[in-house]
């Protein structure tokens, strides 16, 4: 019988066999050994239990998906295999460095109430040496005490819904994500700002380790990189902050909803992307950011006024406040009655 470990590392994987052995080496060299990792390849087309089974490593294995799942729906099941009390959903193409797992797992003993401790990041790109990018320099430009600190309450979802400053790869969870916590697979790029949105709506609190202790791969072939140039994250963005400012309204959280409503930060990149993809000589995909751009600050007046309306309807339906997923529910109505 394996004794429970203390902590869980699980990745989700389709592709690119070189970056994921990266990946379960980092947490190999990990300084803390008490641990266990869960690899679940999403039917991806190159097999990793060969792979897997050369390690030699009892604390390691892989698990096949018979069919694919799709990349939300990967990662609470990702999630549903760990075993330990606290589980972090390492990204098949990122790496840990060696102090990860001592420095979340000393933070959690110190406050075991916390929902999930974050870390600072370091950026590498394809080739793994420290590169930069336009949205990661703005990231570090976010107003946040320069030591370890908590997030919570109206305060904490403003300010990463101003900059959202939190890699959802560095997260350290607590293991029962259940319920409206897991990850939402309606969502193709925003389920992370999402889920921290939710955990933190809810009530909960996120501890932050001002340490890069986690290195995020930036490159052409992933997710993130397609669907910004899609405009597909944008129109989710968008969707989400919508969702968010009625989520904050609903409790009182004004600081929230407000910048939930103005979404300045998404803007800003939707107009240096278009200004990207034109310079670049990418008409077509500057022409659709540009317009979705501009259909949502058409639509900022008509929000506004809708959202009022909407918590008006809320308020005399509950005689007071009311929780998140109303709040949402009954935006989308109001929404789709429009």
């Amino acid at each position: 019988m394996r004794l429970v470990p203390a902590i869980s590392f699980v990745i989700p994987y389709y592709s690119n066999r070189g970056y994921l052995l990266e990946a379960i080496d980092s947490v190999r060299h990990q300084t803390r050994d008490d641990w266990e990792l869960v690899v679940v390849d999403d039917a991806g087309p190159e097999p990793i239990d060969r792979l897997v089974a050369d390690l030699a490593d009892n604390r390691i294995t892989a698990v096949r998906n018979p069919i694919n799942l799709g990349l939300a729906a990967n990662w609470n099941r990702c999630i549903d295999l760990a075993r330990a009390p606290w589980v972090t959903l390492l990204h098949a193409d990122d790496r840990l460095t060696p102090g990860y797992a001592e420095a979340v797992l000393t933070a959690i003993e110190r406050d075991p109430g916390l929902a999930a401790v974050f870390t600072d990041t370091e950026i590498i790109g394809a080739d793994g040496q420290r590169a930069r990018s336009l949205p990661d320099a703005v990231k570090r430009l976010a107003r946040r005490p320069p030591q370890d600190h908590d997030l919570s309450g109206d305060d904490g979802l403003a300010s990463i819904l101003f900059n959202n400053y939190v890699f959802c790869p560095t997260l350290c969870h607590r293991r029962g994500i259940g319920g409206e916590n897991r990850f939402d697979d309606r969502w193709r790029m925003v389920m992370d700002l999402d889920h921290t949105a939710r955990l933190l709506l809810g009530g909960e609190r996120l501890h932050a380790i001002r340490q890069p202790l986690y290195q995020y791969r930036r490159h052409r072939s992933n997710q993130t990189a397609a669907l910004t140039a899609s405009a597909i994250r944008f129109e989710e963005e968008i969707e989400l902050y919508r969702e968010c400012a009625a989520a904050a309204a609903a409790i009182g959280w004004t600081r929230s909803a407000r910048v939930a409503r103005r979404r300045a930060m998404v803007r800003v990149h939707l107009l240096l992307q278009a200004g990207v993809d034109f310079a670049s000589r990418r008409f077509s995909s500057s022409r659709h950011k540009a317009q979705v751009l501009v259909r949502d600050l058409r639509s900022t007046k008509t929000e506004t006024e809708t959202l009022d309306e909407v918590l008006t309807r809320m308020s005399h339906r509950t005689g007071g406040r009311v929780g998140f997923a109303t709040a949402v529910d009954l935006i989308r109505e109001e929404r789709d009655t429009r």
